[in-house]
């Protein structure tokens, strides 16, 4: 299948394009958002909002060129992501203080309950230090991707992928450590 193809003529118009995409990778997309709100505590959206949520604001993208399934599912996470901390943005204003959003993962190896609004200074530090390797965290952690289908979408080996990602795991792990 040409997703890059299909993405393209989706986002010229071609609702039938569209709809083909989203069917082909549907159920990756439903299990990605499941897992991200099975991790989040008081959020409203269900599992079918987040995707279409993130379906919308893919299609306002103006992306140069959608390049594969897995280009795709990381854009698709990384929206997600986005969703969730906007989500938890609105909550915390509306309540006037702030709510720690608990983020439990077991798809990067983590086993404690995370602040969500802490993960995302943490993941925003590491955008300015070194933009890549928030993309392995956002992709791996928040899109629960595999590190195939990310090496696919960097452009780099599996191997360079897994050895990244051990290494800004332990930066992570540390710097949420003292937060």
């Amino acid at each position: 299948m040409d997703y890059a193809k299909l993405a393209s003529d989706w986002q010229d118009g071609d609702r039938e394009a569209g709809d083909e995409l989203f069917h082909a990778i549907g159920d990756e997309l439903r299990a990605i958002a499941a897992a991200r709100l099975r991790q989040e505590r008081n959020c409203s959206l269900s599992t079918g909002d987040l995707v279409n949520e993130a379906i919308i604001k893919l299609f306002r993208l103006n992306i140069m060129e959608i390049q594969s399934r897995a280009h795709i599912l990381a854009l698709a996470s990384r929206l997600m992501r986005q969703i969730l901390i906007d989500e938890a943005r609105k909550r915390n204003r509306a309540k006037h203080h702030h709510t720690a959003i608990t983020l439990t993962t077991n798809v990067a190896q983590w086993e404690v309950p995370l602040d969500l609004m802490t993960i995302e200074m943490a993941l925003q530090d590491l955008f300015e230090i070194d933009e890549e390797r928030a993309q392995i965290v956002e992709m791996r952690f928040f899109g629960g991707m595999s590190t195939g289908d990310i090496a696919t979408v960097l452009g780099v080996s599996e191997p360079t992928v897994k050895r990244r990602w051990a290494s800004t795991r332990a930066w992570l792990r540390h710097r949420l450590a003292r937060a």
